[in-house]
């Protein structure tokens, strides 16, 4: 990678959405080498996609939460098995400690969050500990009063 595809990177993550002549209107290329730069770049894996960021108040699809799983480490695989394959998990990530899963989830309503923990950790052969939690806000979004914390 040289400069020009760290140019062309800046421009698209803030807007992923930009036309190849509109960066390479930018960047001083054509659309053309703008595509093959990009091309190039996904090929290596730098791009890993393209993701759209919804404001989740404004969109009110429900509720997004957090699940914190720990695994025994002999069931660990299939633990992993197990949430990869539920629909109602966004993103599912190993993390630092023993056997330690973090997930993100959407849900319609606090009772079928709370029913859909309740399952896993009731259902998955080899969860050791289980925590939720609501995400409330996105603070990128402006400063918070730590006064009003309180």
């Amino acid at each position: 990678m040289d400069k020009l595809d760290q140019r062309i990177l800046e421009l698209i993550k803030d807007n992923a959405r930009l036309s190849y002549s509109e960066i390479g209107k930018s960047v001083g290329i054509s659309r053309v080498a703008v595509k093959k730069r990009m091309d190039a770049m996904e090929n290596a894996g730098v791009i890993r996609g393209y993701r759209t960021v919804i404001d989740e108040e404004q969109a009110q699809e429900g509720i997004r939460y957090t699940i914190d799983i720990e695994a025994l480490p002999e069931e660990y695989p299939n633990v992993v098995k197990t949430l990869q394959a539920d629909p109602k998990l966004e993103e599912i990530y190993s993390t630092t400690g023993e056997c330690r899963i973090h997930c993100v989830g959407r849900s319609r309503s606090k009772s079928t969050m709370e029913a859909h923990v309740n399952y896993l950790f009731n259902h998955t052969k080899g969860i050791r500990k289980v925590s939720w939690h609501i995400l409330m806000s996105d603070l990128r979004k402006g400063s918070v009063d730590a006064e009003s914390k309180n």
